[in-house]
């Protein structure tokens, strides 16, 4: 009537976001994961995964996040992407055996700042 949407503002405005948040990770297969979910997503919160449900997955088919210094693939369970103090993304593999070497500090090898391992912030993409 008048046309107004039949769907409130926030709920299309709710669920938009939640199809951005949303991964296969979202919605594993229950029989090889025993209910895991991630803590601090969105999507799988129970309240919210319910509405989640039948939206899309976000499209991110050709991104790859690759660590400068050794060139291999960042992702969240073997190399996470770790952020130096100057913004400098890098692998988590390459933080960790660079500060092996260095008595726990880090050199940017952009940069040329040092930091301790511990500086480092863990980085998440979407």
């Amino acid at each position: 009537m008048y046309q107004l949407s039949p769907e409130s503002v926030f709920g299309v405005t709710l669920q938009a976001g939640l199809s951005a948040l949303k991964t296969p990770a979202c919605f594993p297969d229950p029989e090889q994961t025993a209910g895991v979910k991630n803590k601090d997503c969105p999507v799988c919160q129970d309240n919210l995964h319910v509405i989640a449900e039948c939206l899309p997955f976000a499209h991110c088919s050709q991104s790859r996040l690759v660590c400068f210094i050794t060139g291999e693939p960042l992702n969240e369970s073997t190399n996470r992407p770790m952020m130096l103090p100057n913004g400098y993304v890098y692998g988590e593999k390459a933080l960790a055996q660079m500060a092996g070497d260095n008595d726990g500090t880090v050199t940017c090898p952009r940069t040329q700042n040092s930091y301790k391992l511990s500086d480092a912030q863990r980085v998440f993409v979407l």
